[in-house]
């Protein structure tokens, strides 16, 4: 008897949210696992794993089971959430919320570093759609950040612009190397008016201008010699 009512009471739970699958055609109808803490308490992955399915909603592109009334269902069916991380128990709890994909992942840490894994898959086949691994240094509320920009990288959506402003660009462009500055010869347009004026004088004065009896290092000109 007490099977019977809760297959009736599956039906009745199915029934009720197939309608918002056949609305929303063209979004996933989705359910997200509890993420699997390694390292960060389970009050923690918890708030995460809120977080993730909140900004999934505000992709617009899914539709979610709520926690709770994912909870209810396992709970009738006498299935514990808790350590199920595989594939193959994804799918069974996939299938018994009648969804089309779900996601499941964890969060670790080690040593400063957090690690962030996340993937969703298809029910029907178990295959991975798409798979989201990042690493991040820093306080863990920072997570919060990384949890919401993963929802987006997750279905594949750009998030718009300005959603997350504090978050640092993946590439650094780099910067264009500077242009070597010229050196410029001291003293260089003071020989060549020497130059111009000796040749004017005569051979002579250039003669004494090419075996260096002028450079005294001074910046003052020599008077010219007198022309004959």
């Amino acid at each position: 008897m007490k099977k019977m009512i809760q297959r009736l009471f599956l039906t009745i739970f199915t029934i009720i949210l197939l309608p918002i699958g056949l609305i929303a055609q063209d979004k996933m109808f989705l359910s997200v696992l509890d993420l699997e803490g390694r390292g960060i308490s389970a009050l923690e992955a918890g708030s995460l794993t809120d977080r993730l399915r909140s900004e999934l909603s505000t992709t617009n592109a899914v539709t979610i089971v709520e926690r709770g009334q994912m909870q209810e269902v396992l709970d009738e069916q006498g299935f514990q959430q808790t350590g199920c991380v595989s594939s193959e128990c994804a799918v069974e709890v996939g299938k018994l919320l009648g969804v089309s994909h779900m996601v499941t992942g964890s969060i670790g840490k080690l040593g400063t570093t957090f690690t962030l894994d996340v993937r969703i898959f298809s029910v029907q086949d178990g295959g991975i759609v798409n798979t989201v691994s990042k690493s991040y240094q820093g306080p863990i509320d920072g997570l919060l950040t990384q949890i919401e920009m993963t929802a987006w990288e997750l279905i594949g959506l750009t998030p718009p612009a300005g959603r997350f402003p504090d978050a640092a660009p993946a590439q650094v462009a780099a910067s264009e190397p500077a242009k070597p500055e010229k050196v410029k010869k001291k003293g260089g347009g003071r020989r060549t008016l020497m130059l111009l004026v000796l040749a004017a004088a005569g051979g002579g004065g250039y003669y004494a201008y090419s075996e260096g009896m002028f450079d005294s290092g001074s910046d003052v000109l020599p008077e010219p010699p007198a022309l004959p």
